[in-house]
């Protein structure tokens, strides 16, 4: 029976390894590279709405999606180091691909649209 809404053990004992290393710092820029260019993107959003353009508004639900598909691998990737390739770097462009395949392609073939590092 499920605990709660991650489904996850609770207690010290139970905490999962986090990435650590070359790894965790590739996430973190890849991260911070995806949150710039979320804010620009937004920025940019803001100064055609304020200039009147008809359509500029439906950026940012699109900016909005486009930033957490972004975002969602690295944190899976983060949270499950152990289930990545040993090499993988999410700053590099195929490795990044690699992980996006792999983390979407896990919540789409699972049953209860949860993912969890075997599945990857």
């Amino acid at each position: 029976m499920p605990r709660g809404v991650l489904d996850v053990a609770r207690g010290d004992r139970a905490r999962a390894p986090l990435a650590t290393g070359a790894l965790a710092r590739s996430i973190y820029v890849a991260f911070a590279c995806a949150t710039l260019v979320f804010a620009a993107g937004c920025a940019f959003a803001h100064a055609h709405v304020s200039r009147g353009h008809p359509l500029a508004f439906a950026l940012f639900p699109t900016l909005g999606v486009a930033y957490l598909a972004a975002c969602v691998p690295l944190a899976v990737a983060y949270t499950n180091p152990d289930d990545v390739r040993a090499d993988a770097r999410a700053t590099r462009p195929r490795d990044y691909a690699w992980l996006f395949r792999r983390t979407w392609g896990a919540f789409r073939d699972a049953d209860d649209g949860k993912v969890r590092g075997k599945d990857l």
